[in-house]
C-alpha cells in the first residue's frame, strides 16, 4: 500500500489531531482515547482497519509516556486477574479480524463499547455493587477489553469501567491504566501482522486484508511528533481535573464517543 496513495491533506491534518488526543488521553485524559480511534478511522476513509492498525504503534508511543509518568502507581494484582481473559478476547479479536470487512468492524466496535458504559452507569446509579467483586464480571471485562482493543482499540471504555468498578482512585486509575495498555498494544502487533498474513492468504482485497505492514510504521514516524504535544498536554489536564469528578469525566466522555461510533457507522 503505497504511503502516498494515503496521504492527503486531510489526512495529515485529521491524523495530527488524532495523534495529540492520542497523547493527551495515555497522559492524562484517558476518556479521549476511544474518539482519537475514531477520528484515524475517519482520516482513511476505505481503509479502516489499516487505519486500526496504524493507530497501535502510536498508542505505544503514548503508553511509553504514561508508563514513565505513572507506573509506581499501577495494581499489579488487578492486572494479574485480567490477563488470562485479555488473551482470549485478544485472540477471538484476531480470529474475528480474520473474516471482517472495513464496513463492518466499526458498528461493531461501537456497540460493544456503548453496550458496556450503558450497563456502567445502570450499576452505578443502582447501587449494584456485587458484580463489580464477581469473577466473571472480571472474566467478562478482560475478554471484551481484548476483543475490542483489537477490533479497533476501544477497550479504552471496558477499562475504564472495569478500573472504576474497582474503586481506584485517580492515580491507582492512570498507573494500572498506563501498564495494562502498553502490555496489551505491544502483545496486538504481531497478531495484526498474522492477521494480515491469513487474509491474503484467503484471498481478500488489498483494502481489507491489510492491517499492519511497513507503511504501518512509516504513518507512525510521521505522525509521532502529536504524541509528544499530546503527552505534555495531557500532563496539564491531568493536573487540573478534581479527584472527586475524575472517573465520572471519562465515563461521560467514553459513553459519548461510542455512541458517536454506532450513529456514525449506522448511517
Amino acid at each position: 500500500m503505497p504511503i502516498e496513495s494515503l496521504l492527503t491533506p486531510m489526512t495529515l491534518t485529521v491524523g495530527y489531531l488524532a495523534a495529540i488526543l492520542i497523547g493527551v488521553s495515555k497522559t492524562g485524559v484517558p476518556g479521549v482515547g476511544l474518539f482519537s480511534c475514531l477520528l484515524m478511522i475517519s482520516a482513511f476513509k476505505g481503509h479502516e482497519m489499516f487505519a486500526a492498525g496504524a493507530t497501535v504503534p502510536l498508542l505505544i508511543l503514548g503508553d511509553l509516556a504514561a508508563v514513565k509518568f505513572y507506573r509506581k502507581d499501577c495494581d499489579v494484582l488487578l492486572l494479574k486477574r485480567l490477563c488470562p481473559p485479555v488473551v482470549i478476547g485478544l485472540l477471538l479479536g484476531a480470529v474475528t479480524l480474520c473474516f471482517m470487512q472495513n464496513s463492518q468492524f466499526k458498528l461493531t466496535v461501537g456497540i460493544l463499547a456503548a453496550s458496556i458504559l450503558i450497563f456502567e452507569f445502570i450499576r452505578r446509579k443502582t447501587g449494584w455493587t456485587k458484580v463489580s467483586t464477581s469473577k466473571s464480571f472480571s472474566f467478562g471485562c478482560g475478554m471484551l477489553a481484548g476483543l475490542t482493543t483489537m477490533l479497533g482499540n476501544a477497550a479504552g471504555a471496558i477499562s475504564s469501567v472495569y478500573f472504576s468498578s474497582q474503586g481506584l482512585d485517580k492515580k491507582k486509575f492512570m498507573g494500572t491504566n498506563a501498564v495494562f495498555f502498553f502490555l496489551v498494544n505491544v502483545s496486538k502487533i504481531p497478531l495484526m501482522i498474522a492477521v494480515t498474513h491469513t487474509k491474503t492468504f484467503l484471498g481478500y482485497e488489498a483494502d481489507d486484508a491489510q492491517i499492519m505492514n511497513m507503511t504501518t510504521f512509516l504513518l507512525t514516524l510521521i505522525f509521532s511528533p502529536g504524541i509528544l504535544i499530546g503527552g505534555y498536554l495531557g500532563r496539564q489536564f491531568y493536573r487540573m481535573i478534581p479527584e472527586k469528578v475524575f472517573v465520572p469525566f471519562i465515563l461521560a466522555v467514553n459513553l459519548i464517543t461510542a455512541a458517536y461510533i454506532v450513529v456514525s457507522a449506522a448511517v
